[in-house]
């Protein structure tokens, strides 16, 4: 449920990516767009919270590498 609440956010929040994204579910699936649309933004949730945990898993290890240096 986080990752649709959150990827709902980040998507509305940028508008041309939110009409995108509701663009393409009515073109593919016309009768359940508004559910596809939610799975795309839900997509959208999980990418962006793994793009953090790299940024974080990466900063992390740098850090760990300098305390030992």
């Amino acid at each position: 449920a986080m990752f649709l609440v959150g990827g709902g956010i980040l998507v509305h929040g940028i508008a041309p990516l939110d009409h995108a994204l509701e663009a393409l579910a009515e073109a593919a699936v016309p009768a359940a767009s508004a559910l596809l649309a939610t799975g795309l933004k839900g997509l959208s949730g999980v990418a962006a919270g793994a793009l953090v945990l790299g940024v974080v898993t990466l900063a992390r290890r740098l850090a760990a590498r300098q305390a030992r240096a």
